[in-house]
């Protein structure tokens, strides 16, 4: 990889991929950033000779998406890469330096690609930088362009370290679009769903809140002009952020990465988000 940090994206030439290029437009341009447009593709055994060709299909695909990335930002920087090799593999290296990965979530002729499939998982668990699933409602490229409205920036907070940085992605980009922030730490809604006593719920709920302040205040003070509504929620964590996203501009979440743990946070909450969201999701690790 070469060049200073920059949004990339995962092209494919589906109409979801058009959207993480122009969302990605949007992203860089209110963070100073340029947009790196990467098509990666494998060749079968038998098709060396249609090597050419296929690197001509990626470049037409590379250039219809930077096409949706300009009509954002006419004046944004736009790179494009065709590169022969595996999409995980090239995508992954492509992190090592990239301030956002972006994603459609669903591939050509609507079949599950990149995010909704085993290699999607295994991004969100690997990749370097944030990830960001680009689906649902993104609004118009002038809508993009502009900044502020009513929309939020939701995060997902659970006290850990990979939801620390969800935190500070999610005050950076609400600080940057100037939109408010929704910061959501959502409670199990029956008691036997998690094993713990029903009045333990209403005994902690106020030291809850207080903890969730705690943890916010610090990013709040560096950001003073985000308005932060923090929410604690009765309810399972999916179910609460897939209904925020209904109204939300984006929800950020964490991944723990490889552990068996973060498999399962990825089977129940971030994988019903990345397929169901109504905005785009952004996974972040630690």
């Amino acid at each position: 990889m070469t060049g200073p940090a920059a949004v990339v994206v995962g092209v494919d030439g589906s109409d979801p991929a058009a959207d993480a290029a122009r969302w990605a437009a949007a992203h860089a341009a209110r963070h100073h950033l340029a947009v790196r447009l990467v098509r990666a593709y494998r060749l079968p055994p038998s098709a060396a000779a249609g090597r050419d060709r296929l690197r001509e299909l990626a470049r037409r695909q590379l250039w219809a998406a930077a096409r949706a990335a300009h009509a954002v930002h006419p004046g944004l920087v736009v790179e494009q890469l065709d590169e022969e090799g595996d999409p995980f593999d090239v995508l992954l290296a492509e992190s090592g330096r990239a301030q956002t990965l972006a994603v459609g979530a669903r591939g050509v002729g609507g079949v599950p690609a990149l995010l909704a499939g085993s290699v999607g998982e295994a991004l969100t668990r690997e990749a370097r930088c944030p990830v960001a699933v680009v689906r649902g409602h993104i609004g118009t490229d002038e809508e993009l362009r502009g900044n502020g409205g009513t929309r939020p920036v939701v995060v997902g907070i659970d006290g850990s370290p990979a939801s620390e940085a969800a935190v500070a992605f999610a005050f950076a980009e609400a600080d940057a679009c100037a939109a408010p922030l929704v910061a959501v730490h959502a409670w199990p809604d029956r008691a036997e769903e998690s094993g713990i006593p029903f009045h333990y719920f209403t005994e902690r709920a106020a030291e809850e809140r207080e903890v969730l302040a705690e943890r916010l205040a610090g990013w709040a003070e560096k950001y003073p002009g985000v308005r932060v509504s923090p929410e604690l929620v009765r309810g399972g964590a999916a179910r609460v952020l897939l209904d925020r996203s209904r109204a939300a501009r984006s929800v950020v979440v964490g991944s723990l990465g490889r552990a068996a743990v973060a498999r399962a946070l990825l089977g129940s909450t971030g994988r019903t988000l990345m397929r169901h969201a109504s905005c785009p999701v952004v996974v972040t690790r630690p």
